[in-house]
Formats: structure tokens, sequence, C-alpha cells
């Protein structure tokens, strides 16, 4: 690597000592561009007196927590992050990630200039020069141009990561526009959906937007963790929870190990990793047997009485005695107890929730009914010998949730990532749904909450004449086999190029020996733009340098915060870098797309084209409110949080499901999901596909290995902020003391973590929290950062072919003292 770019590795002890004010958001960034820190300690006296607050600022990495700052700046140089105000006392916050983004500003590993591999090296070697910008776009658009008219524009994969969740730089931004006017590739999708995916299935909500707002919590009178660890992975959330339980609710932890919110609930459950969904449903038996069901809300707010042929297993609809025309409504037959006949539902006197019967020599059963028959299967024996758990702590557990005034179940990806997570997280919205816990306040999911009432345009934003879309042809997980066969399912589907935007996927996907040896080098180019060199930046042939969240304006509608946040450009980008807008418009042009990216067009012209809607002009937003206000409200009803499914569920009936009529796979691909069809209309329990103790790599490697989420990094970002590596230096493998002396480890050994996917020679803690067989590090460190290996290399690469998503945490290891 060119001297401009070596990174600079090592923080003393005593420049921490000297520096511990930064970690309070005193440290000042002054002198030199790339301070070392204890330059930045140095500075420290200076830096007290806060520097002119001169703008506002909103964190947008994907923890989702959108915490706003104030951002003080002295001398043109960000000294330092406060939190700022929002409405709600409990919004105001933050972690110390969002309070040390100054520090990656200023990161002596901060990439200055655009640079390109020099020729004859191999990718990952670290062997750059320096090169201009005009360099760079020309040589970009030659690569591009050159794979467009051999191979045609779907050869160029687009790679967009969630590290930004701006709306014009971020992840649903402008470089949309850019490749959905070239017409590239863009794989679809497979990080944190599997939650969503089973959610939907019930509640209507798509892949995302499943959760109440986090402030909701105030109203529940019980709330249940379930699989999360909202202490370290979403702080904000946690807040809100505190607050409750001061005002007396109680809090309930189910998960295998007793994690930071464990320790700071009421109750605290361990369950067996991958087996939530078998519990849920033995809960929901349990709960209909002893007659605690919600019998108004299923009678009133499901989809109980809907009929379902049994020779089809689709729903009885109108169609099936006369015509319906196109686009009109096919309404669904129920049986009417008081007429004794079918009738259209919403016209019965008296829906019957339970029976078979037969219409017009068609036999039928209800959903209610047939639920109740595949709920009869799951046990609480059955689910105390599956989930490890004592009988008298489900019924407890069933009981409690049944009996709660209102129950909030804090679910957020700790389960998603397992073969089965879409099957565990449908469970628990079932076991809602029979409760009546969902639809109203203090009641439903928490965890990921956007307010979807403000739609922006997103077509304004991405569409110009001669649009063309990107090709979700088929998923992330398959771009490894598609790169190195250049075939999609048999056919030719050549794939020359990939351009990581906001992404860090080497990094971030799993079996990263799939990427490293399949995907790297095969392709013909391989573009890059960052902050710093992650090890996707790494591998790239061409490295663009990126503005930082504070160096470029933006907006976000806040995950979790009923607002739509407005970012300040509070200082000049750094070096050469650039912001996307900049950066989409010199490549498009140079593409030949200056009518949809003309000189004239700024942030101003994407931005106003972006929230010119009717939902935008219903509530008032405008850039010029954003920038006049910091943010504004999107509060639907004055006073009350936003509740999913408070008025109607949003599904196709405004009802609960319970039954799924037409299930789909979340991404159509070309796979066969003949044989699995009839099974996925009502909900069931699927074994993990490695960490399931009936699975063969349980035969060979005996321990379970996740990715924790830490306080000190979101995913891979802040993977090497000076400050924070200070308190977390580096990769740390846990395992439990039982594990640990069958091996004879102790903490502070060297070991390696192995399975037959790859390994990594990691330094080792017993980390008591741990039962035996589970085993469990923070993510987000680089390959540059082990002794050797990497974490990635181990985990699961197989997707269920109907969730469709990454299985990060279905892995299975062994572990060797080195």
């Amino acid at each position: 690597m060119s001297e401009m770019n070596v990174p600079q590795r090592g923080i003393s002890r005593r420049s921490f000592l000297k520096a511990t004010g930064a970690l309070a958001g005193a440290a000042a960034v002054a002198g030199a561009a790339t301070p070392s820190l204890t330059a930045l300690a140095a500075e420290d006296g200076a830096a007290g007196a806060g520097g002119e607050v001169v703008g506002y600022g909103v964190c947008r990495s994907n923890c989702m927590q959108s915490c706003r700052y104030k951002a003080h700046v002295r001398d043109g140089k960000l000294v330092k992050l406060t939190p700022a105000e929002y409405g709600e006392d409990l919004y105001r916050g933050s972690c110390l990630r969002g309070m040390s983004y100054q520090h990656r500003i200023y990161s002596p590993e901060r990439i200055k200039y655009p640079m390109r591999r020099v020729e004859g090296t191999e990718r990952g070697a670290g062997e750059w020069e320096r090169i201009s910008w005009d360099e760079a776009i020309s040589d970009i658009a030659s690569h591009f141009q050159a794979i467009i008219d051999e191979y045609g524009p779907k050869a160029i994969a687009f790679d967009f990561g969630t590290g930004n969740y701006g709306e014009i730089q971020g992840q649903t931004g402008i470089f949309n526009r850019l490749g959905g006017m070239l017409g590239v590739s863009k794989p679809a999708g497979m990080n944190d959906l599997s939650t969503g995916y089973g959610i939907d299935r019930v509640l209507g909500t798509g892949l995302m937007y499943f959760a109440n707002e986090a402030k909701s919590v105030l109203d529940s009178s019980h709330i249940f963790i379930w699989g999360s660890n909202p202490v370290h992975s979403t702080p904000q959330n946690w807040r809100w929870m505190q607050r409750a339980k001061e005002q007396g609710t109680k809090i309930i932890t189910i998960d295998p190990v007793k994690s930071a919110t464990a320790h700071k609930s009421d109750e605290y459950f361990a369950i067996k990793p991958t087996t939530d969904g078998y519990l849920a449903l033995a809960m929901a038996n349990y709960i209909i047997e002893n007659g605690l069901q919600d019998d108004d809300f299923i009678a009133k707010r499901s989809t109980a009485a809907f009929l379902v042929r049994d020779d089809t297993g689709m729903l009885l609809h109108k169609s099936a005695f006369e015509a319906v025309a196109e686009g009109e409504d096919d309404p669904v037959f129920v049986w009417d107890e008081a007429a004794g006949a079918a009738a259209l539902h919403g016209s019965a006197a008296s829906p019957a929730l339970e029976g078979r019967f037969e219409v017009q020599g068609i036999p039928v059963t209800t959903s209610y009914t047939l639920l109740k028959e595949r709920l009869a299967d799951y046990t609480v024996a059955d689910a105390a010998r599956v989930c490890g758990m004592d009988e008298d702590d489900i019924v407890y557990l069933a009981r409690e949730l049944a009996g709660a005034k209102a129950a909030s179940v804090n679910i957020s990806f700790g389960m998603d990532h397992y073969y089965n997570g879409y099957q565990s997280c449908w469970a628990i919205a079932i076991l809602l749904a029979l409760t009546g816990q969902v639809g109203r306040d203090g009641a439903g999911f928490t965890g990921i909450f956007l307010n979807t009432a403000l739609a922006l345009n997103t077509k304004g934003l991405w569409a110009a004449k001669g649009f063309k879309g990107m090709a979700t042809t088929f998923p992330m997980t398959m771009l490894h086999e598609v790169v190195e066969t250049q075939q999609l399912n048999g056919q030719p589907y050549p794939m020359k190029a990939l351009v990581s935007i906001i992404s860090n996927s080497v990094s971030n996907w799993p079996a990263q020996n799939n990427y490293l040896n399949k995907i790297i080098p095969n392709l013909d180019f391989i573009l890059a733009m960052d902050m710093e060199m992650t090890d996707t930046a790494r591998h790239a042939d061409i490295v663009l340098p990126t503005a930082s969240f504070y160096e470029n304006e933006d907006f976000r509608k806040a995950h979790n915060l009923p607002y739509i946040v407005h970012q300040d450009k509070v200082i000049e980008p750094l070096y050469e870098a650039k912001d996307d807008v900049e950066i989409a418009g010199l490549i498009g042009r140079a593409l030949g797309l200056a009518d949809a990216f003309p000189e004239s067009a700024t942030f101003d012209t994407y931005a106003n084209a972006l929230l010119k809607s009717e939902a935008c002009e219903k509530a008032n937003v405008t850039l010029e409110r954003l920038r006049a206000e910091g943010y504004i409200d999107l509060t639907v009803l004055p006073g009350k949080p936003g509740i999913v499914g408070r008025a109607k569920f949003p599904t196709k009936s405004g009802l609960a499901q319970l039954y799924t009529e037409t299930p789909a796979p979340r991404v159509s691909y070309g796979q066969d999901v003949k044989a699995r069809f009839a099974k996925e209309h009502l909900v069931y329990y699927q074994e993990s596909a490695e960490v399931s103790e009936n699975s063969e790599a349980a035969k060979k490697f005996p321990i379970v290995f996740y990715q924790e989420h830490s306080r000190w990094r979101t995913h891979s970002q802040w993977f090497n902020s000076p400050l924070l590596k200070e308190l977390d230096p580096k990769p740390v493998f846990k395992i439990s003391a039982a594990d640990a002396a069958e091996r004879g480890i102790a903490s502070g050994d060297v070991v390696e973590v192995f399975n037959d996917r790859g390994h990594m020679v990691v330094e080792c803690v017993i980390d008591p929290s741990l039962p035996a067989g589970v085993s469990r590090m923070p993510k987000g460190w680089q390959r540059d950062q082990f002794i050797e290996g990497g974490y990635q290399e181990l985990t699961y690469p197989v997707h269920d072919e109907w969730s469709v998503a990454f299985n990060f945490y279905d892995t299975r290891v062994d572990v060797r003292k080195k």
C-alpha cells in the first residue's frame, strides 16, 4: 500500500488514559488531519469548551437507533458530538459508537485518495497506486462499458449493503438510480429477513417493519425479550424498557445465553439454541387446551372462521361459484351457525370458529380447526425435551403471556440467523394472535419500527427517461455459484464485475472462503467505495474515498423513532473524499447518462424529487422545513405510539392470518418448492440445519458457534475506531467452562476454532454465561485482526428455499489449543 494510506495500528495504555475524556464526548480533533491518539489527548484541554455547535446530525448506521447529535466544530474540524434533543426525552440518547464517530473521520485508516491496485499484483496483496478522480472515473467507465458491450449490463452486480440509511446518500439512495439506468444485476438481499418473513405470514407487515414504536412498552404489563440483547444491540429501545420496568412492567428474557439483558431482567429462562419455535407452538397448544386463548380477538380480528377447501388447501372464495370481474374483490366464505349455511365474510350473523362442513359439494374446514390440529402435535412434555426446559417453566410462560394485561415481545434478529428462523418467528406471531397480544396499546412486537405512513417518492429519485431497473434474479447466497460457473440454473449468466456500495460483504457474508476463492478470482473488475480499508476494499481493483455522515447533507426516516431527521453538512470532506451524489453523477455521465445525471443536479435536486409525494405533502415534509427544524414528528395519533394493526392489520383481509392461503418463497430464483407448499399453509417446527442435535454436523462438531452484536461495532463498522479499540482491542473467542475444561483450555490461550469450511486462530476467554456446547464471539472484525483465518470462514452458507436468507448462526465448530 502506498505511504499515504498505511494503517497506524496500536494504541498505548498511557494515551488511552490521557484521552479518557473523549469517551464522554470531550476529545478534540485538532492539528493534523489524521492525528495519533496521543495527539488527540494532548488537545483534550482545548476540547473542553466543546467547540461551536454548527449543525445537527443523525447516526445512519444499521443499529436502527437513529440517535441525533449536536456537531461541535472548531477551526473547520469536528471536535465533539453530544446527544441532541428529540420530542421525547428517552429518544435523546447515544452510545459510544455514535459519540466517537469523529474519530472514524480522522482515523489513520481513512482512505484519502482514489487508489488502483498495482497491475500484476494479486487482489488483497495491499499494493496500491494513487490515481486522480479523472483517472478513476475513466477507468471505471471503460471497464463497465466493455462488459456491457460484450455481456450486457446484468454482468455487473451492485452489492448494496446497509452501512448508511440516509435516503439520498445511503442504501436506498442515488446509486439505485445509477444501477437502474444501466440495468445491472442486484442480488436479492438476505440480511435479517427471516424474522419479518415469518411475522408477515400472520400480520402482513412485510419483511422489516413488524414492530410497534419503542415507547409502546410503557403500556405493557409484560415484556418478553425473546432471543434478543437490547442492552448491547439497541440501547435506545432498552431505555424505554427500563422506564417501563420502573413503572412496574415485568421483564422476562428467553435466551440460550445469560446475556447482559438477561441479567437485568426480572426473570430469565434458558433454552436450547434454535428451539424457540417449538417452545412457542407448545405454549400455544397449552393455552388452547386450557381455554386461555382470547376468543374475542380470535373471532373479531383473525381469519379463524375462514373456510379452507379440503381438496385444494385454498380458501373457499366467492369465485368458486360465480364469476368475479378482474380487479373485483373475491371474498372468502365462513360458516354462519345461525343460518346453518355458508356466507361471505362480513355478512354472517354468527361465524363458526370451528368445524367441518360441506358447501355445494365442497368439503371445507375452518382455519382455526386446522390450526388447532397442527398445534396438537406440540406438547409441553415434548417441548421440555426439545428445548431443554422444565415443563413447569413452559406452563408458567404460557400462563404469564395469556394472562398479561398487555404483553410486548421484543424480537430482533437472534432467531433470524438460523435455517428455521422464520418458523420460530411465525410461531411467536401465531402465539400473540391466539392470546390477543397484538394490535393494541402495549401489545405486539417491538424491535424494528418505521413509520410506514410517510411514503417517499423513490420512483422520483431512482427513475429517469430510459430507466431499466435492476435485475434481482438470484439471492446473495448464490453469487459465488453464479460467478464461479457463469451460470444460473444451468443457463448462461455472465457475471464479470462487482460494485460494493456502503457494503463490506467480504467481512459480513457467511462462508467467507466462498467469497475469497470463488467470487474474487473470477471477476474481471471490482470497485469498492468506503471510508476505510475494509476486507472488501482490500480486494478491490479500484477504491474510491467516500464522505462520512458529517461531510454531506442527508436525511433519514428514523427507525424506532416517529421522526424524519435531517443531517447537516458540518465539515468539508477530508482529503479527496466525495459524497454519493457526486460519485454517482461522475460515473453516470462518463457512461453517457448525462440526462439522468446532469451536471446541474445537486443534493437538492434529488432530495426534492424524493420528497414529492402525497404523503409528504399531507405531513408537510419538505427539505426546507427539515433544514429549519432538524426533525419532523410523524406520529399518526397524537399522544399515541405507533402500533402495528391498531385499526386493522396490513393483510389483505385486515385480519391476523392464522392460515396462509398462498405461501410463496421470499425470493423466487427457479427453485422447486412444490414439496413443501402444502405444509406452508400452517405454522410448524423445522429443525435447524447444523445446530440441531440431530444434524450430521452435530456428530462431528460438538459446539454451537454464533456471533454476537457488541457495544463496540455495528456489524463491521467501527472495526478500527481508535478509542473503542482501547475498550475492545482484539477478537476474542468465548467458550463455556465445561468445553474449555474438556479441552485443557484456559482464558488467554490461543486456540484454533474450526469446521469443514474454514478456521480462525484467536485468543479465547472462558465465559461463565455460556452453557456447555455453546460458544460465541463479537462480530465485525477484519481478517487482518485475527492471528489466522477469520470467523466468517466458519459460518453456514446454505439458505432455506422458502425464507432465502443468510443463516450465520446455524454453525457448529470444534476448538483446540494451539
